[in-house]
């Protein structure tokens, strides 16, 4: 986007800068440079105080008005029967008050590109991705559909009553059957129509960063209706909407975003997608495809990992780190260190590692203290040409629970071993544990079948720990050579220090006779002529 401010020195653009980790759909971090802190600093002096009072201003009109509509009706009542008559003028009254707020705050033009569907077209609007709460513009531009919300929000100050005109799908976390009364909801207002408006979801169910499409949630999918993708783009220069996991926290989402003159976005309509049968049958697939076709659409990869899947992620990444560098600190090669140690020594251990950290969290301590865990962990690590994965399965049932025989360990090594190299929730570990074991015991072969099949994210976990330990172990081999050259200039230095003593002696020695010498002739000369005692005299007098 134009800087409204002008042009601005090359240095100077280049110091702001911008960074999405696209390995990461949940980091987003914003690093400003001077120029763009400068316009928020000059714009926000002005732009953000009248904003935000414009934004009261708007949102109090907007529920004065939602509040007129709903008096006289029950939340029965709201998800009975679709509005008509003049209650159909007050929700457009609405959404033009939306537009008009959005707009006044920067959000103007908003480029929109294909067509809406009509609801009988497409009883559902699938809108993606999901990366901020700015978001909310996308309900405006849409005309106000109906929203999936928890049941608590129709008690939040001015949006509870904005979400309940739109005669919400609410979600109520104490009902254990909540889930499927909305589902069931859906389909009913999708298959059954009565002049019902479009349901709009985001089926990624959280923020992202926008750099790939995550996993979509079923719920969208599950009714087996046409649906009609919809893409969320913001085109700005500095992306200061993004409100992620991880980055910049929602005041700054806020103050930064406000801030500046105009922020461009658009809305993307795609063709409305069919089901087939087999898609009404596999919701699943049915997401998967939706999911493909908007990824493709936008020009980004798809993920299956969640925000949790990626923390376990970066968890391996940190524990292949510290490893990393507790063996640069070691004389010898890990992994042959712990090949000749007991398994439950945990005192030799604490000695040759100094209490490094990473040993406690992957062997534990006391009673619970095993070498093990440590091995298999240096073994993923340190294969040059194997997959830390087939390592990973192949040793623990090699190295543990040997009583039981080939391709077999117990449900309590399983699920450390999961909690250890997995980082898993007690719920996940409890999955993992019942879908391989037969009685008590985890068979290789069901793992295998799990793993892949229903979980393939803890395969990504796992495979971080390929060839960490690889360069290390070049280091460390490059360490004698490099001792050596260290002791020869140690030797150099140490005969280059004596020669500079030994000429430093001979010139003291030069100098010390020399000046006997002259001290000598300089006598010798004051007894002959007598000056000696006239210097003495004068300085008598």
């Amino acid at each position: 986007m134009p800087s409204p401010l002008g042009d601005a020195p090359a240095s100077l653009e280049k110091s702001t800068t911008e960074f999405i980790d696209p390995s990461n759909p949940f980091v987003h971090k914003l690093h400003l440079g001077a120029v763009q802190k400068l316009k928020i600093c000059v714009l926000g002096l002005f732009l953000l105080p009248l904003r935000i009072v414009f934004i009261l201003i708007s949102l109090t009109l907007a529920t004065v008005i939602a509040r007129i509509g709903l008096l006289g009706i029950s939340d029965e009542q709201l998800a009975a029967a679709p509005f008509t008559g003049w209650r159909l003028y007050i929700r457009h009254a609405i959404w033009v008050i939306l537009r008009v707020m959005f707009a006044f705050c920067g959000f103007w033009p908003v480029k929109v590109i294909g067509e809406q569907a009509s609801s009988e077209a497409a009883p559902i609007l699938c809108a993606a991705p999901h990366s901020t709460f700015f978001d909310a513009l996308a309900v405006a531009v849409m005309g106000a559909p109906s929203v999936v919300a928890k049941a608590e929000t129709k008690n939040v100050p001015f949006f509870g009553s904005l979400i309940r005109y739109t005669q919400p799908l609410l979600v109520h976390r104490t009902d254990p059957d909540s889930r499927k009364k909305t589902l069931d909801t859906m389909k009913e207002r999708s298959v059954d129509g009565k002049g019902w408006q479009q349901v709009l979801i985001f089926p990624e169910g959280t923020c992202t960063n926008r750099s790939a499409l995550i996993t979509f949630r079923l719920g969208a999918f599950i009714p087996g209706v046409p649906v009609q993708p919809v893409i969320i783009r913001y085109d700005n220069c500095y992306d200061t909407v993004t409100w992620t996991w991880e980055g910049i926290p929602a005041w700054q989402v806020i103050v930064f975003s406000l801030s500046q003159f105009r922020i461009q976005n658009s809305v993307e309509f795609l063709p409305p997608y069919s089901p087939s049968e087999e898609e009404v049958a596999k919701p699943q697939l049915f997401a998967n495809n939706v999911r493909a076709v908007m990824a493709a659409r936008m020009g980004v990869p798809v993920t299956d990992c969640s925000y949790y899947d990626y923390l376990r992620i970066n968890k391996a990444e940190q524990t292949v780190k510290a490893l990393r560098k507790l063996q640069r600190r070691l004389e010898k090669p890990m992994k042959e260190l712990v090949e000749e140690m007991g398994d439950k020594d945990e005192e030799a251990v604490a000695r040759l590692v100094g209490g490094a950290p990473v040993v406690n969290e992957l062997c534990g301590s006391g009673d619970n203290f095993d070498l093990r865990y440590l091995r298999l962990g240096v073994l993923m690590a340190s294969e040059e040409d194997g997959d830390a994965y087939q390592t990973f399965l192949s040793k623990s049932f090699s190295l543990f629970d040997l009583e039981l025989g080939e391709e077999r360990i117990c449900e309590a090594t399983m699920r450390r071993l999961a909690e250890t190299f997995l980082h898993l929730p007690p719920k996940e570990v409890g999955e993992i544990v019942a879908a391989a074991s037969t009685d008590d015991e985890i068979l290789l072969c069901k793992l295998k079948e799990f793993v892949p099949e229903k979980r393939p994210s803890y395969i990504k976990a796992i495979r971080k720990w390929d060839k960490g330990l690889i360069d290390s172990h070049s280091d460390l081999l490059a360490l004698p050579s490099f001792t050596a050259a260290a002791e020869k200039a140690n030797q150099i230095m140490a005969a280059g220090k004596d020669v500079v003593s030994d000429v430093s002696a001979t010139m003291a020695a030069s100098r010390d006779k020399m000046t006997g010498v002259l001290s000598n002739a300089v006598t010798s000369l004051h007894r002959r002529t007598g000056s000696g005692r006239v210097v003495i005299d004068k300085k008598v007098e």
